[in-house]
């Protein structure tokens, strides 16, 4: 449930709520989602072992994805983005469709230092080297303001080339 309407930032700060959200999810996948968790031309590998190895990439890809979105590193998180990502934003329903749209919309959000995020796992699933699911519980904040919005923030990647890309991030205003 929202709250009300005079307690929730409005218009833009609404969607760059949404937006540090989603590009915190993003931004932690970025170093994980460049190496590969695919064996070799030459490794012996079985199905077990490499579907081990993906779940310790997707791992990776999920601290990326925080540690991008705190440095506010634009090319680390776009790294980590699909070309075909959805973005929607809990406070307005916006939705950013494709890498474009997203990164354009994070470049003005990275570059505002006054907000802080918070990230907890509060859920992932992983399904070999296909796909994976995180859940975070999320505080966004603007400290010299005040600010402070729950929020719980999906992302789903899919494995495509040896890395996790983010295919979709959605957030929503509460905690689990």
């Amino acid at each position: 449930m929202l709250p009300p309407a005079s307690a929730r930032p409005a218009g833009r700060l609404g969607r760059t709520i949404a937006l540090v959200g989603i590009t915190a999810g993003l931004l932690a996948a970025a170093p994980a989602a460049v190496s590969a968790a695919t064996p070799g031309p030459g490794d012996t590998t079985t199905g077990d072992a490499a579907a081990r190895g993906c779940e310790r990439s997707f791992d990776q890809a999920v601290r990326a994805y925080v540690d991008t979105t705190a440095r506010r590193d634009l090319d680390g998180f776009a790294a980590l983005l699909h070309p075909d990502v959805t973005s929607v934003f809990a406070t307005d329903g916006e939705v950013l469709d494709g890498k474009r749209a997203t990164v354009d919309w994070l470049r003005g959000f990275f570059a505002d230092d006054s907000w802080t995020q918070s990230f907890s796992v509060a859920k992932q699933t992983v399904a070999g080297c296909r796909t994976g699911f995180v859940l975070f519980d999320s505080v966004y904040a603007v400290p010299a303001s005040g600010t402070r919005v729950p929020l719980l923030i999906g992302v789903s990647y899919t494995y495509q080339h040896g890395r996790w890309l983010v295919l979709q991030n959605q957030d929503s205003v509460g905690r689990i």
